[in-house]
């Protein structure tokens, strides 16, 4: 059974000075398979000005946005802190790791392809994405939004794997797995998900995952009155600052939910699925209907869609290119989270030709996460110009062969743990940090930059064109 909320923060507090402590020089050392700090003109050349490598992370401040990709090994999970301190939690799974003889890529199939829990099977992924969070923010109470991109059980837990039952009555028992084991250590103050307020569209939608989840939300309303609010798709007001708004340049675009995209204008929107009726039942997949929005901090533009990808049939039966629709209504960033983890059936030129993203963040849980296409995909030079820096949670050692001579791997880090995009001087500059997932000690193996963001002036210079 999981740990309770009293327990948790007094381990959190035990945690203490230990977990924090610096280590040796030979961990300042860069992986010999990372971007190569001795090459000057290496656009990604680990040089640490600041000396953070080996040091536990500097933390977040008033002013810096933070954007965490919490490695366990088995799930997708994000935590982000807002310049005023408003936080948000995107998606965390539960799942487990020996199903992988039922994985129909191509690719091996053995449970070897699974990545290592992290930093061990003790505790389930929410208890290790809570105890994460309270090191970035050991005062927080409540997590001012939880977002749920879509109904996946690595993304938002499931009856099947978790920390046990509940043990609620009448039917509104729920298993604590995912956000809602993350809902025992913190509160939630303003939950979305793709299929609120009707999960009848645009396809009625059912199983164990969104079970789970809709009997959390339940729960949680009943017990400390969360709030449940529609992503409205366009929208530019919904997810946004809670303690300081009027301090800084930011704000959270919606750019999709349901196979509905903005159109770039106003609130203005396109109904993919409506297009065709053969997407209602030949094509429908739940990867299409993830929610998917901008986050803007001044010249910073981050963009993050779930498992955004698939196949959506336009009104003559061909393919609708959802996902580069998508890419353009984003627009030029600074910062990406891959779709679907970077999956063969993601990532599509169209899309990465729109994004144009100096970084992307792969959320790892198996080796198929770092496939060869879309690494080459994501470095192609002839989609757009500049270097590119690809952060996978974990690289898995099985891919070592197919990186072999890749002209590509210049721009991969194979260091692998939590990944953390901190854009700060109001959002003019931005680094890249990889901690270590072995541990609970913040360790940072490696820092990228600081670099320039550009997200802003590349979409001015789409408008231009």
């Amino acid at each position: 059974m999981t740990t309770n909320r009293r327990e948790f923060l007094r381990g959190a507090a035990a945690f203490g000075a230990a977990a924090w402590l610096a280590v040796d020089g030979a961990s300042r050392r860069a992986c010999a398979d990372a971007p190569n700090p001795e090459d000057p003109n290496d656009p990604n050349a680990i040089v640490d000005p600041d000396h953070e490598i080996g040091k536990a992370y500097v933390g977040w401040k008033e002013g810096d946005l933070d954007l965490h990709f919490i490695h366990t090994g088995l799930t997708e999970n994000c935590f982000h802190v807002f310049p005023d301190g408003t936080t948000a939690l995107v998606d965390t799974g539960d799942r487990s790791s020996k199903n992988f003889g039922k994985v129909s890529w191509n690719r091996t199939k053995s449970d070897a392809a699974a990545c290592a829990v992290k930093p061990d099977d003790s505790r389930r992924p929410g208890e290790w994405v809570a105890r994460y969070i309270s090191r970035i923010c050991p005062d927080l109470e409540t997590i001012d939004y939880a977002i749920a991109s879509h109904f996946h059980a690595d993304h938002v837990g499931c009856e099947g794997h978790g920390a046990g039952k509940k043990g609620l009555e009448n039917g509104k028992d729920y298993m604590i797995s995912g956000i809602a084991h993350v809902g025992e250590f913190y509160k939630f103050g303003t939950a979305f998900d793709r299929g609120y307020p009707d999960y009848e569209k645009p396809v009625k939608i059912s199983g164990g995952d969104i079970r789970n989840l809709t009997r959390f939300w339940s729960y949680a309303q009943e017990k400390y009155g969360l709030k449940r609010e529609e992503f409205r798709v366009g929208a530019l007001d919904q997810i946004k600052l809670t303690k300081a708004p009027e301090k800084y340049d930011f704000h959270v675009r919606n750019i999709c939910r349901n196979g509905v995209v903005w159109t770039g204008e106003g609130e203005k929107t396109i109904d993919f699925y409506a297009e065709n009726p053969a997407n209602f039942e030949k094509t429908k997949s739940e990867n299409t209907l993830s929610m998917g929005h901008v986050i803007q901090y001044g010249a910073f533009r981050y963009f993050t869609g779930g498992d955004v990808s698939g196949k959506i049939l336009d009104a003559q039966g061909a393919d609708a290119d959802f996902e580069g629709r998508v890419g353009r209504a984003t627009g030029p960033v600074d910062a990406c989270k891959t779709n679907h983890h970077a999956s063969l059936d993601a990532m599509r030129r169209t899309f990465i030709e729109a994004v144009q993203s100096r970084v992307y963040v792969t959320c790892c849980w198996w080796m198929g996460h770092v496939p060869e296409q879309s690494c080459a995909n994501m470095c192609d030079e002839s989609l757009y110009a500049g270097p590119r820096l690809m952060c996978p949670t974990d690289p898995h050692p099985m891919n070592a062969p197919i990186f072999q001579g890749k002209a590509w791997r210049r721009y991969l880090c194979e260091r692998g743990g939590h990944v953390v995009i901190k854009a700060y001087d109001g959002g003019a500059r931005y680094k890249v940090y990889f901690l270590t997932a072995e541990d609970e000690s913040m360790r940072v193996n490696l820092v990228f930059g600081p670099f320039e963001s550009m997200g802003t002036a590349r979409l001015a210079a789409r408008d231009r064109a």
